[in-house]
């Protein structure tokens, strides 16, 4: 019986011997990366300020290929495309986004919100409806966005649907509460002024 004591705490102590250099070494190697990323941004800041937008878009792609699904990665380089006016290549780093994270509610809403300052919104709603499905609610924005953009369309009552989805997740939200009664006063057939009143 002390043998397979013995055996058993040799077998340990080896096992806890190569564990040791192994979780060692991944730690290390974790903080370089973290040390690269941090310098990759820092560099990205300065090409940023200093107005050299090809360098910051090629370090974002690169930042994107490494990170394909990191919302902020993703939209850092979307929106650099868009500040130098490709709106082709924007939007399909959007649309890429999106349909590789599929399972992310989040992910639409770059590409929703492209179509909506483009004033594109009939493109909008088989994109963000089925966000309001999914088991984790999407951000606030796909809300608003979808239910702007239905407004817009003059489809009032898919708008008014969505305000109503969306305050029943933030009831305390004033500017949803005021875009709602806007929306039930124009399908009343009221007049409603600039400012909803």
């Amino acid at each position: 019986m002390k043998r397979i004591w013995g055996v058993a705490a040799i077998t340990g102590m080896a096992i806890g011997a190569f564990a040791a250099p192994q979780d060692a070494t991944a730690k290390r190697a974790e903080a370089i990366w973290d040390r690269a990323i941090d310098r990759i941004n820092r560099q990205t800041d300065v090409w940023f300020i200093d107005g050299d937008f090809p360098r910051v878009i090629n370090l974002c792609r690169v930042m994107y290929a490494l990170y394909p699904s990191d919302y902020e990665i993703a939209t850092n380089l979307g929106w650099m495309l868009e500040n130098i006016e490709r709106w082709d290549e924007a939007l399909a780093v959007y649309i890429k986004f999106r349909t590789e994270n599929a399972d992310d509610p989040d992910a639409a809403w770059p590409e929703a919100n492209f179509y909506y300052m483009k004033k594109a919104y009939n493109k909008i709603p088989p994109i963000l409806e089925p966000t309001l499905k999914m088991a984790h609610k999407p951000h606030p924005n796909n809300y608003r966005t979808l239910a702007h953009a239905y407004e817009r369309m003059n489809q009032l009552a898919d708008c008014q649907r969505i305000w109503k989805a969306y305050l029943m997740i933030a009831p305390d939200d004033a500017p949803a509460k005021n875009n709602l009664s806007r929306v039930e006063k124009k399908i009343r057939g009221e007049t409603v002024g600039k400012s909803g009143a």
